[in-house]
């Protein structure tokens, strides 16, 4: 696919179309459109249309309640597999969209759904919607074109079960509670569907607010909790790029975050230059540098899987979750 031939428009998903997933985020009820806004049937609660077309369904929970089950994650922390998988190197992958990621879902849709929380600009929307997948994209501010509506990802307001995948890039550091996020991610998709994502570690504080900067212990322990099997992690944006990056930025800086990434990447190879033949010299195991990567990765990535069958069924609908102006 050349770039110069490639759609980057956005999919044109219409209020309609979106309308048979959507549920109040308040009360959990069904959705109807009436004039300019979205309302429940009984009338009890209605969501009003930005001027720009947005439907504003944001709404933060009002009170986290978690009740699960103490988890200790290190005999699974141990056998997590941490390198990175085979990738998919289309023209036309958008930002955060790696192609290892990209591989998940594959490239063709066959009308399988995917929401991504936290799109940002929608970059994504014109490579998913071209594949023949079914796009959704929500974020709880506009950038751009914005995305099909304004939720909360602690609070989502979709029926359960609705997609086939969640994705979210970049965005889980930001979040104030990434396991109540992903709990939402669990309830959203339906039994056997897959979760695959990104999330900072190593790096600066960022945007607006950065929370929860998580460590692969940290992201096992957030999936598994919220109910995921955890297929894989890896590094997928090594140290010394985030440290130069976090130190110095672009602009004016760029000439010292190079001359600062290319020092640290020098002192990293023949780190483990050296580190591998002292070891293999004294009979050692050699250095795993898969989870070396891991353990000073700028960003995380991940895939992860909700468990098909009935055990599926254990995240339900949470019923009301916060306040919002009734009528």
């Amino acid at each position: 696919m050349n770039d110069d031939s490639v759609d980057r428009k956005p999919s044109s998903l219409t209020l309609d179309e979106l309308l048979p997933r959507l549920r109040c985020p308040v009360s959990g009820g069904r959705l109807r459109i009436v004039g300019g806004s979205l309302e429940t049937d009984d009338g009890s609660h209605r969501y009003e249309m930005r001027a720009d077309g947005i439907a504003d369904l944001f709404c933060p929970p009002e009170r986290l309640i978690l009740d699960i089950p103490w988890y200790e994650p290190w005999d699974d922390l141990d056998a997590l597999p941490l390198s990175k998988p085979a990738g998919i190197r289309p023209s036309d992958l958008p930002y955060h969209l790696h192609p290892e990621l990209a591989a998940v879902p594959g490239e063709t849709g066959d009308g399988r759904s995917v929401i991504e929380v936290g799109c940002g600009e929608r970059q994504c929307d014109a490579y998913f919607t071209r594949r023949g997948f079914s796009y959704v994209g929500v974020d709880a501010d506009v950038r751009g074109i914005g995305p099909h509506l304004l939720a909360d990802a602690h609070n989502l307001p979709f029926e359960s079960e609705s997609f086939d995948f969640y994705t979210s890039m970049a965005v889980y550091e930001h979040l104030v509670s990434p396991l109540q996020a992903a709990s939402e991610a669990f309830r959203l998709l339906k039994p056997g569907g897959t979760f695959f994502g990104s999330s900072a570690f190593v790096y600066m504080f960022h945007d607006r607010a950065s929370f929860h900067h998580m460590s692969h212990g940290g992201l096992l322990w957030t999936l598994r909790m919220a109910g995921f099997t955890v297929e894989r992690m890896w590094s997928d944006w090594a140290y010394p790029n985030a440290i130069a990056e976090m130190g110095f930025g672009e602009g004016a800086g760029r000439p010292w975050r190079l001359l600062a990434q290319g020092g640290l990447s020098f002192l990293d190879k023949t780190f483990v230059w050296s580190s591998q033949a002292t070891r293999k010299l004294i009979g050692k195991k050699p250095l795993d540098i898969d989870a070396r990567e891991v353990e000073r990765a700028g960003s995380i990535s991940f895939i992860a899987h909700k468990p098909a069958g009935q055990d599926a069924q254990a995240k339900d609908d949470h019923g009301p979750a916060c306040e919002a102006d009734s009528t």
